[in-house]
């Protein structure tokens, strides 16, 4: 194994922090937090351990007319609501981006699947708690 990334694993938990941040700013209901959990979880699953399996599946589903017509509609049901829900589009794709990073920063520090699997929750979840948890301190409440 080569340096530990902590810069990378460090974007990531901001990333996840200031995403928590907002979040209780909007002041999301529960089903939102369970749904930007398991978003979470399943995002880290999909970057280790089930990438393989994901990317067989979508070239099986690619090979047929029906799979192209359904990834266009998808996509443009994506752009759509990217265009419409900017704001949080924003917050998504930095998530994404900070958890690819982080990823491939893992991978080139020699760390297998499994150990990237539970550094990148480990680091995603503590950035969700941690942007909770400094915005229920109230040293951190500004009046707006």
């Amino acid at each position: 194994m080569t340096k530990f990334p902590w810069l990378s694993l460090a974007l990531l938990f901001a990333a996840h922090s200031t995403f928590s941040w907002f979040l209780i700013h909007a002041t999301a209901p529960r089903i939102v937090w369970i749904l930007v959990f398991s978003f979470t979880l399943i995002q880290a699953l999909l970057l280790t351990t089930l990438f393989d399996g994901f990317r067989r599946l979508l070239r099986a589903w690619l090979r047929s007319d029906t799979g192209y017509f359904t990834l266009i509609v998808v996509g443009a049901l994506g752009i759509t609501v990217a265009l419409v829900w900017f704001r949080t589009f924003g917050y998504f794709l930095v998530l994404v981006s900070a958890e690819v990073l982080a990823r491939l920063d893992l991978q080139n520090a020699g760390f297998n699947r499994l150990q990237s699997l539970f550094l990148l929750a480990l680091f995603s979840l503590a950035g969700l708690a941690t942007g909770w948890a400094a915005y229920q301190n109230p040293i951190f409440r500004f009046t707006t």
